[in-house]
């Protein structure tokens, strides 16, 4: 059985979503979210460091997010502040 470490109860969001990166904005799919961190999916050839800002949806503020880890495609992240 796999242990839960969230500290949030993370919902399922499915949504796009918009990585501010230096090369310019990159979307993503969002699969599920909370106040402290979501799991993203990005196309397969994409570079994501392991900080960048991240908008949520297409007319939200951007958050400052971390690299939590890392599975292929799929990204978990943490939000700072």
């Amino acid at each position: 059985m796999t242990e839960n470490r969230r500290g949030a109860f993370r919902k399922n969001a499915f949504t796009f979503g918009t990585l501010l990166l230096a090369c310019g904005e990159v979307g993503c799919l969002v699969w599920d979210a909370t106040e402290t961190g979501a799991q993203i999916e990005v196309a397969e050839d994409q570079a994501v460091p392991d900080r960048f800002p991240l908008r949520l949806t297409e007319n939200s503020d951007p958050r400052l997010a971390s690299v939590a880890w890392r599975r292929d495609r799929r990204i978990g992240i943490a939000f700072e502040g």
